[in-house]
């Protein structure tokens, strides 16, 4: 009762004018903000599938690397190029990611070492994408994958993501 009663002063308009601008603008900036980080819990990414290669012409026990592009999720770059390695076994195939567990650092197939080789903290994983060494709390990320009539096609999800 107070606030009508008591006559209103230039000082006492522009206090409040400039709160309510003041809330005008927070507003402004944060209902943007706070719906892109609640965004991913109401929104489910649709899986997005890929051609990596031709499979007859990858060697055997030996990491492949190659170069995806995938949808990115955000306002600044639609396609968002992910590094996969492709590895060849006698009876199946691994397509695994080049972001260490740790601190997602790009590993690379050090062939002298059989293994990847994170370069930040010298995190090692087998050739399966296992832990072998180091500080990286898991094994890399697989990609979920699959081969129709000899060739290779990769999802921009996980395996442990299912």
């Amino acid at each position: 009762m107070a606030l009508l009663s008591d006559p209103v002063t230039r000082r006492r308009f522009n206090v409040i004018g400039t709160q309510l601008v003041g809330a005008a603008v927070a507003a402004m900036l944060g209902v943007p903000i706070i719906g892109y980080l609640l965004s991913p819990l109401f929104h489910r990414r649709e899986p997005v599938e890929r051609f990596v290669a031709d499979v007859g012409g990858l060697p055997l026990l030996e990491p492949t690397k190659y170069v995806v592009s995938f949808p990115r999720e955000g306002w600044t770059v639609p396609e968002e190029n992910a590094a996969v390695y492709v590895v060849r076994f006698q009876d199946h195939y691994r397509v695994l990611s080049n972001v260490c567990s740790h601190m997602q650092c790009p590993v690379r197939w050090e062939v002298a070492l059989h293994q990847f080789l994170c370069p930040c903290h010298g995190g090692l994983y087998t050739i399966e994408g296992a832990n072998a060494g180091g500080p990286p709390p898991k094994p890399l990320p697989e990609y979920v994958h699959r081969i129709e009539n000899g060739r290779l096609y990769v999802t921009n999800r996980f395996t442990e993501d299912i």
